[in-house]
């Protein structure tokens, strides 16, 4: 992918967010940020006899999964919250004042390429929707070998991702360029994470199709997709 091309993806995936941010509220009804992702909640029983518990969230947004992960670890949990977006970490922070969890949230600037995962630091990394807006394929392997060695023993990855997607004008039925960065076909994003992620246990891997509509700058997308959901345990 060209320079042009990865910023025009980029312009749209952020303007995209910024109008979702600024009409929708965490927790509340009517869009997706309503409620936390149910495979991320699922995990919490994993960690409850932990004093101390590192999480990383890539691509936090506003905080709709470490919000509730803050909540559900209060007072012992330190959770570091990554988003290419100033908007998200500024909405995310000031969530997090909102829900009581002010002491247990890190909002980090950043897009998912520059943060540096340091080895051996979290006992749960999660990527929801996130690691398939890294620049490119290269960077995508890069960030799955930097999970697996910053997740301590015992330690928890999940991952959400986006594979195989197409975006077709619902006006017209005009073929669309996808707004993702990297668009993997599904069995080699499936290959890439159990090379990745080799040896572990596989607590959950599964594949669904789905269908969305999604605003973009001129037009409503229909959106088909297949959602490869992983994780494991180290």
């Amino acid at each position: 992918m060209d320079n042009k091309t990865l910023k025009s993806i980029r312009d749209a995936e952020k303007a995209s967010h910024i109008e979702i941010y600024t009409t929708a509220k965490l927790f509340e009804s009517g869009s997706w940020l309503q409620k936390p992702v149910k495979t991320v909640m699922d995990l919490t029983p994993y960690f409850q006899n932990y004093n101390n518990i590192n999480i990383l969230d890539l691509g936090c947004g506003i905080g709709r999964n470490c919000i509730a992960l803050a909540q559900e670890f209060k007072s012992k949990c330190k959770i570091d919250c990554v988003d290419i977006l100033e908007l998200a970490i500024e909405e995310l922070n000031n969530n997090a004042v909102r829900y009581g969890v002010e002491n247990e949230i890190n909002g980090i600037f950043s897009s998912i390429d520059d943060y540096i995962i340091p080895a051996n630091s979290y006992d749960l990394i999660i990527a929801v929707s996130a690691l398939e807006h890294v620049d490119n394929i290269e960077s995508f392997k890069n960030k799955l070998n930097e999970i697996s060695k910053g997740i301590k023993e015992n330690g928890i990855v999940c991952l959400i991702i986006n594979s195989q997607i197409t975006e077709i004008n619902k006006e017209n039925g005009q073929q669309l360029t996808p707004q993702f960065e990297v668009n993997l076909k599904t069995q080699e994003l499936l290959d890439l994470l159990k090379n990745a992620f080799d040896g572990w246990e596989t607590i959950k891997n599964t594949v669904r199709s789905q269908r969305y509509d999604i605003p973009r700058e001129n037009c409503v997308s229909d959106l088909t997709t297949d959602v490869v959901t992983f994780v494991a345990k180290k």
